[in-house]
């Protein structure tokens, strides 16, 4: 008489089919999830805002700065602390009162058809004096078109650290005006440590800026001018 086999057990009532069940959900699941604990403790620890600037405060002296001249709280204060050396030409001669009441600290040097080459043997005569102040503003350009070997000579004496804020000229009756600020704009691009100020921009439609010879300047270009170098160096 044949024996009949045992009937197989279903693979669902099988102990073993289970326990790989739940093997391979437990690594599928650390495998999709694994990141996202990682992530949970590798949290950084919450760190505290930064405390917000104080509001700066103007004496009444400044304030009064402030309002001539459009300067915000921060420009006026840099301006009346940093110590600057300005050099140039008789549009510097011009400004000396407005540039002694906003720079307080300035030393001003300014003459009369002064040449862009005079500037190199200018800087380092001060330098070797220990006057040349880590800020130097430069104004000449209004007599003629300065030559790239007198900048290199000029940038050399003042090296890398001392920042150099250079106005642009306004002098709309001479050829080389155009040259000049070029050139300034194109220093000032390629040079760290040298900044443009663009008189010659904020002053082209603002004829009663200047005198007849559409150069030097009236009191409303004063206070404007250093105004503008003010606000430049401030930001």
């Amino acid at each position: 008489m044949k024996r009949h086999a045992a009937p197989r057990k279903s693979i669902l009532k099988r102990p073993i089919f289970w326990v790989i069940l739940v093997v391979i959900v437990l690594i599928g699941g650390f495998t999709v999830e694994h990141k996202s604990i990682a992530n949970l403790f590798s949290q950084p620890t919450a760190t505290k805002p930064k405390p917000k600037p104080k509001p700066i405060k103007l004496t009444a002296s400044e304030k009064k700065v402030a309002q001539k001249y459009h300067l915000s709280p921060k420009a006026t204060a840099k301006a009346h602390t940093v110590k600057v050396t300005a050099i140039g030409d008789s549009v510097m001669v011009d400004i000396v009162p407005e540039m002694k009441q906003v720079f307080p600290n300035a030393q001003v040097d300014g003459a009369v058809g002064r040449q862009f080459y005079e500037l190199p043997t200018i800087a380092q005569n001060l330098k070797n004096e220990h006057k040349l102040a880590n800020t130097i503003v430069v104004n000449l350009g209004t007599n003629g078109p300065p030559k790239k070997a007198d900048i290199s000579r000029f940038l050399k004496v003042v090296g890398n650290k001392r920042q150099v804020y250079w106005i642009n000229t306004h002098v709309p009756t001479q050829k080389w005006q155009d040259q000049t600020n070029q050139m300034i704009a194109s220093i000032a691009n390629s040079i760290p440590n040298v900044h443009m100020v663009d008189w010659h921009g904020l002053s082209k439609d603002q004829p009663t800026w200047f005198a007849g010879d559409d150069v030097h300047l009236q009191t409303k270009g004063a206070i404007a001018y250093v105004g503008l170098l003010a606000k430049t160096m401030g930001k």
